[in-house]
């Protein structure tokens, strides 16, 4: 499967199995003898198909960064002031899959105290999406697995966490909520490698971020809310970014240097209008 035609790569982090660090570089990542990357092999990119768009096992993407360089994870972290105010449903669900995110980025800097304090966040969160009953199990686990410095088991409730919601609010015929939960994890996701991208830039890294694909799914999907959420300020924001988004990338050309650093910045400004908001302020 080509991943140079109609849906690129995502870096979304928490929508799939997260797997452990890896050992060895996988197929995709083509190395010399050493074990030292020189390209990256989209091809053979390992990843699941949702709604008809690739999406990559998270753990395997910030592998690839590992390998090409040693990114500073525990600066990556950037934990937000707890918005308890907001009832708006869909901007709770874009703030969850966003939490998850900042939850795999805890796991790679192998913060523990980052990883239980996102745990008491989700489960928060969870009871404003009326969902504690189903997510109270994996936070607790998180919890329980970052003070004992289990990171595997994070990673798998963290992965679990985002399943069950997605199938709790697919029960509930919510997937309205569910893919907004998917676009938060995505953009904070999508920030994060971007800022590292654009501190050592390589044009191997900068491919990972050539997905116009899941960015025209996420902005039809926006387009298709319906509600009164779909009007607020947040969501018609986000749905501008994503338009912006993909004009750099859905034009055929290599990314550049210049490109990455509009990505951060956009999809930053995306994050503000929900996520860092309060932090901002």
């Amino acid at each position: 499967m080509s991943f140079r035609n109609n849906h690129r790569i995502s870096l979304t982090v928490g929508m799939l199995a997260a797997t452990a660090a890896l050992v060895v570089a996988p197929a995709w990542l083509n190395a010399d003898e050493d074990g030292v990357p020189d390209r990256i092999d989209l091809s053979n990119f390992p990843g699941e198909i949702v709604d008809k768009v690739v999406v990559p096992i998270p753990a395997e993407i910030f592998a690839v960064l590992d390998k090409l360089d040693e990114p500073e994870w525990k600066g990556a972290i950037n934990m937000p002031e707890s918005n308890e105010t907001t009832t708006d449903r869909a901007i709770l669900a874009l703030t969850f899959g966003s939490l998850v995110g900042e939850g795999f980025i805890a796991v790679q800097a192998q913060s523990g105290e980052d990883i239980q304090q996102i745990g008491r966040r989700v489960l928060a969160l969870s009871e404003s999406l009326s969902l504690a009953g189903a997510v109270r199990p994996h936070s607790l686990s998180i919890i329980e697995a970052a003070g004992d410095r289990n990171w595997e088991a994070v990673r798998e409730e963290l992965d679990a966490t985002q399943q069950t919601v997605r199938m709790t609010m697919g029960k509930m015929r919510d997937e309205q909520l569910s893919g907004l939960v998917s676009l938060g994890g995505w953009l904070r996701g999508t920030n994060v490698v971007t800022t590292f991208i654009s501190d050592s830039f390589s044009e191997d890294k900068a491919e990972l971020l050539n997905q116009p694909g899941l960015i025209i799914h996420f902005r039809e999907m926006l387009e298709s809310m319906t509600g009164p959420s779909k009007s607020s300020p947040q969501i018609r924001a986000i749905s501008t970014g994503l338009a912006r988004l993909e004009a750099i990338v859905s034009d055929g050309e290599p990314i550049s240097e210049e490109d990455i650093n509009e990505l951060r910045d956009i999809s930053r400004s995306m994050l503000d209008e929900y996520y860092f908001e309060e932090s901002d302020s």
